[in-house]
């Protein structure tokens, strides 16, 4: 309550200062003759009414919290007294109302006026959710989001202008010891690029100033949202975008020009530069008016400066700046387009679709909101600010480059995204990848800013330069291996950071493990009391211990201890060569136990080393190269053993003919079958039906190219792919497709599986509206598979109706497991950007660390669009629908039901702590949801339950049920020229495979 009186008391001073202000400037605006200083005066005046209707608009919130929290302390304390600060706190209205008055002395009326007074917030909050491009707008009144936006963007503007600057010093002095004609030319243009960066440094520095002083801290009770638009409001979290920029500039009001004494007849212009590079002038204006417009195609650009400037004769001035992410531009405009689709008043957000009270009054606000914006026109007419003073009225679009377009109101299909995953450097236990940022990131060793291309850890998230990772001196803390294998030469300076929550960031600031920038009023910071190092709370248990050092100093000793051992390594090896060759002459131990123990020892050895010879292993690798599958049971296992355990086996080895109780009848290989038809096709390869000949059983074929798997990193994944089939075949999963075989031949690789010949998920919706019931029952088949993965570890990361097939007795079926990923098991994570786009969860496109929550984010997805026939996330192309899952509202209809909404909106949480299915408790909270009350668990996984729909097929070998796309063309293997080396083909040995119920067939 202490430090509530105490923001009030800053805003109220706050207040004054501004009334002050402008009480003085009306005063002077009276004895003014310059028409140039009556303009700024007036400029002047109407900032500080925005200033002041911004604080008292903080005042009233602050003062209802206020009001709140004394309602709630006297109301649960036995009716307790208020406090003297509480008193003062309820000396003021709750409302705007002139007429409500709170001297009523009943506690329940005071309570009626504290919950409407944080209803009405709560509903002006809702409708003022603003994106980046709307809080650089002049006419969005100052808030705490955009004060936020503008001082982060600002500072960072002024960390990069101070880097350029020391760069022009350098190379300057670098150019003064010269004296070439060259040189002095290049000298004269350096010295105006300085002048031009000091003007420019002045401006940034008075807006930084101007939003210091509006800046009041974030407020507690809406930091949850703020933070989840973080990455939005970075300001170096620029997505490059390609497509065509259209800028037309009309006018600007309120400039400060310059001043007449020093440019007599001023004009003023507008430069365009994207980034930094000067691309478009205006003609000069007297008038702060033109008609000028630009075009241009942009190929991955991120940002549009604007600099206007006054210009007479050959003197320039510069007098505002303005900043405009070109993703922001697009982001707009998806959001318009939306807008302009999405008026339909019958689709509402999930707190009022189960609200079926309130619907008219819902219709008709949605109705006056569309009115209200003009939602279509195609591009953005605005007043804009610029820094730091003045606005400038844009008109603005931009046409993307053409790209595959997606229909955005039905469902498609979509294939699979995955980042394909590069070298890797190892250092001290780090695992470094190469990776591309579009925002700068500061290194963690040497503390320069990142662009573009950076070296971060896989494990523990540390940044830093290429140039600077072998420099590491610390072990990755994220391995667990990495603690079993300390290097002698590490550092013995442990002395820990001394961290504290840092409430408020003033200033640009970077984590120094990570090198992301920390957000403006970010919660979730910590900073060192002693050195001042700044990071993430989630990364302070991984920044190394070295309080007072910083990491080039530790280099630096690291480089004169390995110096050091090295040196001792040296003269120590000298010392055992001198004792070896004395010893060599005379025995070291003269009694004859000592001699007969160390013959013994040497005979041993000597003994072991044929057991660990390779013959074997040879003719086991030979075997495993032929297309068969071997079994064994366990005697043969006993055999092999046995054989090298042996200690003389030498002779046995190399004359015995190796055999082993293999299933000889049954080889599998690409003879075996017939190539009926194709029926579909992926990132990662081609699906074909076939006809076993020796049964006339159809399978599902899967055939992917080995110099494919090759050159895109794919092997591991092909190896977790099959023992993910085998892991489905332990108990023959009813809603898993199972393994048949696998087998190879010289340029492919082969998964023979289930054939389900109903056809996915896709089709059947595309052909006719699901009904509750029938998509209830899909969702519950769909769930006992999930539950089965993740009872074993997996997740499965790539769920969407394309991969779920529908058998003829209309059960389903999961297939495709290319991105399943093991070993993630409670509380483990990875960081593998995979998916598709539609179906992936936001911490995967935030690029953080996952788990299983992931899978029940797609399930959501899934279970809306087989009740509503679309998709909850919208956009023509991939980055569209990345921004519409981390950003977009989601519509329901006013008619469904409200199991239905609620099951939807709890599995499309976007914080995977709170996603239902994100505990603890994984499958079971979801079964346990009032959608799938009445639902027996048991004959569902036995298949007892009735399926709601059967497919029908005319023949067995019908392919009616896929996509006529594929089934047209002729089903054949196209030539392979390139053929793999014998080191390339042993990255697919014991590939094949046999199942057992294969084998009884």
């Amino acid at each position: 309550m202490e430090e509530l009186e105490s923001r009030i008391k800053e805003v109220q001073s706050k207040i004054e200062q501004n009334t002050h202000l402008k009480k003085k400037a009306i005063e002077l605006r009276k004895i003014l003759k310059d028409r140039n200083a009556q303009l700024q005066c007036d400029t002047q005046i109407r900032e500080c009414q925005r200033y002041i209707d911004y604080f008292t608009e903080e005042l009233r919130r602050l003062r209802a919290r206020g009001s709140r929290a004394s309602f709630n302390s006297s109301y649960f304390s036995d009716s307790a007294p208020l406090s003297e600060g509480s008193t003062i706190l309820l000396q003021q209205p709750l409302t705007s109302s002139p007429n409500q008055s709170l001297d009523s002395p009943s506690v329940p009326a005071l309570g009626e006026a504290v919950l409407e007074e944080e209803k009405n917030e709560e509903e002006e909050d809702s409708c003022k959710r603003y994106t980046n491009l709307d809080l650089l707008e002049a006419d969005t009144p100052i808030n705490r989001a955009k004060v936020s936006l503008k001082l982060h963007e600002l500072e960072y503007k002024v960390d990069v202008e101070k880097k350029v600057q020391e760069g022009i010093r350098n190379l300057y002095q670098l150019l003064d010891k010269t004296v070439s004609t060259a040189d002095r030319r290049r000298k004269t243009e350096l010295h105006e690029k300085q002048l031009e960066c000091q003007e420019k440094m002045a401006l940034l520095n008075n807006a930084v100033k101007k939003y210091k002083d509006l800046y009041l801290g974030e407020d507690e009770e809406v930091i949850e949202p703020f933070e989840s638009r973080t990455v939005g409001l970075l300001p170096g979290a620029r997505k490059p975008v390609t497509g065509k920029l259209q800028l037309k500039i009309l006018e600007a009001h309120e400039l400060a020009h310059a001043p007449t004494r020093l440019f007599r007849d001023p004009q003023t212009a507008v430069m365009v530069k994207i980034d930094g590079n000067i691309q478009f002038r205006t003609r000069p204006s007297k008038n702060d008016t033109w008609t000028d417009s630009f075009e241009m195609y942009v190929d991955k650009a991120t940002e549009v400066e604007l600099l206007v400037y006054d210009q007479s004769g050959d003197r320039t001035l510069p007098i505002g700046l303005l900043w405009l992410k070109i993703s922001d531009i697009t982001e707009s405009l998806r959001k318009r387009k939306l807008e302009a689709e999405q008026a339909d008043p019958n689709w509402v957000p999930a707190e009022i679709a189960q609200r079926h009270d309130d619907t008219e009054s819902v219709i008709q606000q949605k109705n006056n909101i569309s009115k209200s914006k003009n939602v279509s026109d195609s591009n953005i007419l605005a007043w804009f600010d610029v820094e730091p003073i003045g606005r400038i009225l844009l008109e603005i679009n931009f046409v993307r480059e053409n790209v595959k377009r997606r229909p955005m109101d039905k469902l498609g299909r979509a294939g699979a995204v995955r980042e394909r995953k590069g070298e890797v450097y190892e250092m001290n236990g780090h695992q470094f990848v190469d990776r591309r940022f579009y925002h700068i990131m500061k290194c963690a060793l040497c503390g320069d800013f990142m662009a573009k291309l950076t070296y971060q850890c896989e494990d523990c998230g540390l940044a830093c330069h290429k140039k600077c990772y072998s420099h590491v001196v610390t072990r990755c803390k994220s391995r667990s291996t990495s603690k079993l294998d300390r290097d002698e030469d590490e550092l013995k300076h442990h002395i820990p950071h001394r961290f504290e929550s840092l409430t408020i960031i003033l200033g640009a600031n970077w984590c120094c493990h990570c090198g992301f920038m920390l957000p403006l009023g970010f919660r979730g910071a910590q900073k060192c009391i002693e050195c001042g190092v700044v990071c993430h709370t989630k990364c302070t248990s991984l920044v190394p211990d070295f309080c007072g050092m910083t990491m080039e100093q530790a280099n630096l000793m690291l480089s004169e201890v390995k110096a050091a051992n090295n040196r001792r390594r040296t003269f120590h090896s000298e010392e055992l060569h001198q004792s070896a060759s004395d010893n060599h002459q005379k025995p070291l131990f003269s009694s004859p136990f000592f001699n007969t123990q160390a013959s013994q020892q040497t005979s041993e050895n000597i003994s072991l080393q044929p057991s660990q010879s390779t013959p074997v292993i040879h003719k086991l690798n030979a075997l495993s190269t032929r297309p068969s599958s071997l079994v064994y049971d366990s005697n043969s296992f006993q055999h092999i053993s046995h054989l090298f355990s042996s200690q003389n086996t030498i002779s046995e080895k190399s004359s015995m003919h190796f055999t082993t109780p293999v299933q000889v009848n049954r080889k599998v290989g690409l003879d075996d079958f017939n190539l009926l038809a194709v029926l579909g096709k992926g990132n990662f390869g081609k699906v074909m039906l076939a006809e076993e000949k020796y049964t006339s059983e159809l399978y599902a074929i899967k055939i992917l190219k080995k110099r494919f798997v090759l050159d895109n990193d794919e092997v591991e994944s092909t190896r977790s792919e099959k023992r993910i089939f085998l892991t489905a075949n332990e108990e023959r999963h009813p809603f898993l497709v199972n393994l048949h075989s696998t087998f190879q031949t010289e340029t492919r690789i082969y998964y023979v599986m289930e054939y389900v010949s109903g056809g996915d998920l896709m089709l059947h919706i595309q052909r006719e509206q699901f009904s509750e019931a029938r998509a209830k029952f899909y969702a519950c088949e769909v769930l006992l598979a999930l539950e089965y993965f993740h009872k074993h570890g997996i997740i499965y990361r790539d769920l969407k109706l394309d991969n779920i097939m529908l058998c003829l007795d209309g059960h389903i079926k999961l297939a495709d497991y290319g991105l399943c990923k093991e070993n993630m098991w409670g509380n483990n994570t990875t960081n593998t950007f995979c998916g598709t786009p539609e179906f992936m969860a936001p911490e995967i496109l935030l690029e953080n660390r996952y788990g299983r929550a992931v899978d029940w984010w797609a399930f959501g997805v899934l279970l809306y669009e087989m009740l509503l026939g679309q998709s909850p996330f919208k956009g023509e192309d991939e980055d569209e629908i990345f921004d519409a899952v981390l950003e977009d509202n989601i519509l329901y209809p006013i008619n469904l039901s409200k199991n239905s909404v609620a099951i939807c909106e709890a599995l499309l949480e976007r914080n995977p702590q709170r996603r239902l299915g994100g505990g603890k408790g994984d499958a079971q909270e979801v079964k346990n949801h009032l959608f799938f009350a009445g639902v027996n668990w048991e004959d569902m996984l036995a298949k007892r339950v009735p399926p709601p729909f059967l497919p029908t097929v005319s023949g067995r070998a019908d392919t009616s049920n896929f996509d006529e796309e594929f089934t047209r063309e002729i089903p054949i293997l196209t030539p392979v020229n390139a053929m793999l080396t014998s080191e390339e083909q042993q990255n697919f040995a014991n590939f094949s495979y046999v199942a057992n119920w294969a084998v009884e067939k």
